[in-house]
C-alpha cells in the first residue's frame, strides 16, 4: 500500500556502521519503525540524516507492508523547516524532552489525526515564539486529554488529587499536590498557547510544577519512565 502522509520524527536509532531505525508518527499510519540503509554514510542519496533529527516535520512516501516488522521508505522530505529550534539551545532542549515523551506515549499509537494536528501545531508555535518558559507545561497537559487521563470536575478544591485527577480538599492525604501547585496547574487548564506566558511563575514554581506532572503520568501510565532529559529542561527555566 503506498501512502503519503505527514509525519513527525519521533526519533532514531543507529544500526551498524551506516544505518538506522527512525521512529516515526504519521498522520495516516500512527507510529512505525522504519529501516534507513546508509543514511549516515551517505553523501549523494536523496535521504539524509539531518531529515530525521528529532521532531522534524516531514512527508513520509512509503510502500507499506503492515506485517508487524521494519517499514521502509520510499521518500521523506523535510515538510515544515523550523527557522529557531536547530540554532536555540533552549528549544533544541525542549525538542529533545519531548522526543523522550512521545517515544513512550507513541510506542504503539494507531492514526489519530487529532493529536497529530495538535502536535504538528504545537511544535510550529515552539519554532515561532519568543518566550517558551511554560511551553513544557503546557503541552504535558494537553497531552493527559489524548490519552484519557486529563484533570476532571469542578476547579474548587483547594489541591489536585493525582490518583483520581481531580481537585479535592483532602490535601494532607497521600499523591496530593499543594495548595500553590494546584493553583499553577489551575491556571494553564483551558489556556491558549498565545496566553501561555501570562502565567507568572518562578524557577522553583515551574520546577516543582513539572516535576508534578510526570508523576502524574507515572501513575496513570505504568510503563512511563522519567525522561532523562528532564534535569537538562529544569535550567532552561529562566529562559
Amino acid at each position: 500500500m503506498l501512502v503519503r502522509t505527514p509525519a513527525l520524527v519521533i526519533s532514531k536509532l543507529k544500526y551498524g556502521e551506516a544505518d538506522i531505525i527512525a521512529r516515526i508518527f504519521s498522520r495516516e499510519l500512527g507510529m512505525h519503525s522504519y529501516m534507513v540503509k546508509g543514511v549516515l554514510k551517505s553523501r549523494k542519496g536523496k535521504l539524509r540524516i539531518a531529515q530525521f533529527q528529532p521532531l522534524t516535520q516531514v512527508m513520509l512516501e512509503s510502500d507499506h507492508k503492515n506485517k508487524g516488522s521494519l517499514e521502509y521508505l520510499k521518500n521523506l522530505q523535510v515538510d515544515y523547516p523550523y527557522e529557531t529550534i536547530d540554532r536555540d539551545i533552549y528549544k533544541s532542549s525542549i525538542i529533545m524532552f519531548f522526543s523522550e515523551i512521545l517515544t513512550q506515549l507513541l510506542n504503539e499509537q494507531p492514526a489519530d489525526e487529532e493529536l497529530f494536528d495538535y502536535l504538528q501545531n504545537a511544535f510550529k508555535y515552539l519554532d515561532q515564539a519568543d518566550h517558551i518558559s511554560n511551553f513544557s507545561i503546557k503541552v504535558l497537559l494537553d497531552l493527559t486529554a489524548y490519552f484519557g487521563f486529563q484533570p476532571q470536575g469542578e476547579l474548587s478544591g483547594a489541591y489536585f488529587n493525582l490518583i483520581d485527577g481531580n481537585f479535592d480538599n483532602d490535601g494532607l492525604q497521600p499523591h496530593h499536590s499543594t495548595d500553590i501547585e494546584a493553583s499553577l496547574l489551575k491556571a494553564f487548564i483551558g489556556m491558549n498557547f498565545d496566553k501561555v506566558e501570562q502565567i507568572k511563575m518562578n524557577r522553583e514554581e515551574r520546577s516543582r510544577l513539572l516535576n508534578l506532572l510526570i508523576d502524574y503520568f507515572q501513575i496513570h501510565l505504568h510503563a512511563f519512565k522519567r525522561p532523562s532529559s528532564l534535569d537538562i529542561l529544569k535550567q532552561l527555566f529562566d529562559r
